[in-house]
């Protein structure tokens, strides 16, 4: 089985400054109330690099092409599967044949639809810990044995189906189906370390915690007063936070305020130090230290990114 790791090793050159970006909101994007969206693109030409405010999945069916990602270049061929959280940009080029479904979802349905899989060791590996790991920049990239390739294709064909039915009276089908597909890839991703921390408490915990934080990342949250919250001893619920998502609390509360940040960035002209303040950071130059941290380079200078990759595209 190849997994994340491996797969990162294959790309041909890392990639240490992005490119001009396009940005896509879930709006622009899909022009439609659902929030769970799947597509199949017979004939996917090339595509400018961008990022996006939802979670997408891309699923590689047939051809190939120089897939720029956050993590660098790759060049995939069928089974290869990449997992984007909002902020983690990619883009097509030099396409060849390339044939690839989309499946994209909304990050309310993480605190809320989705919110128990944190503390579910291979699913919040898949959603949580890899992606939000430092090395991986929000991204996850895997590759999947023939058999779950085929399960995988299954799945997507489905979900591509419900989009033609009326969404709220199928709303139940679309999750029930997303979530046999996270399971299909959580299980190729490398096997997460065994934790002892997983009664039901627990999970419920941290499953209301990412909900608390999820539904409303700018607001003053510190460590007591989450773990007041869910009703659980500051030290003993970080320990099981960390445990369940691969970052401890405040860590996690950094990155969902960044992935806020990242949208305002893209779609309004908003003073740096107002889109800190209202991502949840109000002192200006600790928003930027932090934005730098994570994105190697200064807010300022990741909305000029956008700009010129509006411009050209």
């Amino acid at each position: 089985m190849s997994t994340s790791t491996e797969l990162k090793s294959r790309a041909s050159r890392p990639v240490s400054d992005p490119p001009p970006h396009q940005p896509l909101s879930w709006k622009s994007y899909h022009q439609t109330v659902r929030r769970i969206v799947a597509k199949w693109n017979p004939n996917h030409g090339n595509y400018g690099v961008h990022d996006h405010e939802f979670v997408e999945i891309a699923v590689i069916a047939a051809g190939t092409c120089r897939h720029q990602t956050v993590l660098g270049e790759f060049q995939p061929t069928a089974g290869d599967v990449y997992l984007f959280r909002p902020g983690a940009w990619h883009g097509y080029a030099d396409v060849q044949g390339l044939s690839l479904y989309n499946c994209c979802f909304d990050t309310a349905l993480l605190g809320r639809e989705l919110g128990w899989m944190a503390d579910e060791p291979y699913l919040g590996n898949l959603l949580w810990a890899l992606p939000l790991s430092p090395r991986q920049r929000g991204m996850v990239a895997l590759r999947l044995p023939a058999a779950e390739f085929a399960a995988c294709r299954r799945l997507l064909d489905d979900l591509c189906d419900l989009a033609r039915i009326e969404h709220h009276s199928h709303f139940g089908d679309h999750v029930g189906l997303l979530i046999q597909l996270l399971s299909l890839l959580a299980r190729n991703t490398p096997r997460p370390p065994t934790t002892s921390a997983g009664n039901v408490r627990a999970q419920r915990a941290v499953a209301l915690a990412l909900k608390c934080i999820d539904d409303a990342p700018a607001d003053d949250w510190t460590l007591p007063l989450l773990a007041s919250r869910v009703a659980v001893e500051p030290t003993y619920f970080s320990r099981l936070f960390r445990a369940a998502v691969g970052l401890p609390p405040m860590a996690y509360l950094t990155r969902r305020r960044l992935e806020v940040a990242t949208t305002l960035l893209r779609c309004n002209d908003l003073a740096i130090g107002d889109v800190g303040a209202i991502a949840g950071w109000p002192d200006a130059n600790y928003f930027s230290r932090s934005f730098r941290k994570h994105f190697g380079m200064t807010p300022s200078r990741y909305r000029q990114r956008f700009c010129e990759g509006q411009k050209r595209s």
